[in-house]
């Protein structure tokens, strides 16, 4: 169980019902079911659908544009895409209490079952996902689309702001290990040109086994999930599995179908290695320590994974 399985919600059921009871009107509070808890409240109702609902950080403008651009998103690729994803039913914008609702797509999280897998199960499902991949990375949008391209420079800028950033806000409350370790990360990522000479494409952008589902009886993918971090962006990022083990992830490689430059698996790795730096800030600049202590679990596992 992962930290959104076991972080509890922050909105009553209460909350939700009435916020639901328009789009539901014989709704009961009996059929709202929680699920877990990490971006959004996650819920679902009446056995049948999904009903997001912004962390309580986020119930202000802020996750009403959130929620606007998944909605944008999906309804962008889902015509592009044969994997089924998210169909928006239902949401409001309200500042104070935004929200989703789309048809539950079958099966369970891969997250839920993937140790219990044999090894060609694996194997299985390793190739649906690099061929998910293969498609949405594929995809060539217009200039008008929700997603607008990346620049080389852009994107360089980027990742110079969060080790400024990183630096200022984080380094002091680490221990010098732990600083040396990330400093080491972003220090080797940024002083490498190559890796800034890639083509930006479609990413998921928050893709792991929690936000894949599947039939546990076929071991068929039957649908992804969680689109509110798509972007135009490095391809590598969605390749980050390294905690499921080196086999499947050479699984997921090997098949893919697009474009892996010199510097994919460098690139790979450094997208890894920082995950824990948006829990530190988030944990900090909300004062949400519970947050904060995700990242150092996620720091201390990736130094094991990724040792100096």
């Amino acid at each position: 169980m992962g930290f959104e399985e076991n972080n509890p919600s922050d909105i009553s059921i209460s909350m939700v019902h009435s916020a639901l009871t328009e789009f539901f009107p014989n709704l009961s509070k009996k059929n709202i079911n929680f699920f877990y808890h990490g971006t959004y409240n996650v819920f679902q109702i009446e056995n049948r659908f999904i009903a997001r609902f912004p962390d309580r950080t986020l119930r202000n403008e802020k996750g009403s544009q959130l929620i606007k651009n998944e909605i944008d998103i999906l309804n962008l690729l889902r015509t592009f895409l044969s994997f089924q994803i998210p169909k928006p039913l239902h949401f409001s914008l309200n500042k104070e209490n935004p929200f989703m609702v789309y048809e539950k797509i079958p099966g369970i999280s891969l997250s839920k079952c993937f140790k219990e897998l044999k090894t060609t199960q694996k194997q299985k499902i390793a190739h649906q996902i690099a061929d998910f991949l293969s498609e949405l990375h594929s995809l060539r949008l217009d200039e008008s689309s929700e997603l607008k391209p990346l620049s080389t420079k852009d994107y360089r800028n980027y990742w110079i702001k969060i080790n400024r950033e990183m630096k200022k806000d984080i380094f002091p409350r680490l221990k010098p290990m732990h600083q040396n370790w990330l400093d080491n990360i972003f220090s080797d990522f940024l002083e490498d040109n190559q890796n800034f000479k890639f083509t930006p494409c479609v990413i998921h952008g928050d893709f792991d086994t929690s936000n894949i589902l599947m039939d546990p009886n076929s071991y068929t993918i039957t649908g992804i999930i969680d689109f509110e971090e798509s972007s135009i962006f490095d391809p590598a990022a969605d390749f980050l599995f390294y905690d499921e083990g080196k086999i499947f992830l050479n699984h997921i490689l090997d098949h893919y179908k697009g474009i892996k430059e010199e510097t994919f698996f460098n690139r790979m790795k450094f997208l890894y290695c920082r995950t824990c730096v948006p829990y530190f800030q988030f944990g900090l600049q909300y004062n949400r320590m519970d947050i904060y202590s995700e990242g150092m679990r996620i720091l201390k596992k990736n130094m094991k994974i990724f040792p100096n």
